[in-house]
């Protein structure tokens, strides 16, 4: 009997969670970043803010990878 799990459906539901979570962190940041130009001299908070949103779309894409593999793999398992 085969027991068919959902695992890389998971992992992509959560990397993609994350992945927006951080973006729109990363992207209310960067709007921050050009309203309070007091404290954003050095550009620091644009870096950080830009940091952020790149770091998550890489996370995206490596969880997007993760997951197709995963179901990949699973579908040309052969039954044992």
């Amino acid at each position: 009997m085969m027991i068919m799990r959902n695992d890389g459906k998971e992992i992509t539901k959560m990397c993609k969670m994350m992945a927006s979570v951080g973006l729109i962190v990363g992207f209310a940041l960067f709007l921050l970043s050009f309203i309070a130009s007091a404290y954003n001299q050095d550009f620091f908070l644009t870096i950080v803010s830009l940091g952020i949103m790149g770091a998550s779309m890489v996370m995206f894409g490596f969880g997007t990878f993760m997951g197709i593999l995963t179901e990949t793999y699973q579908k040309t398992e052969l039954p044992s």
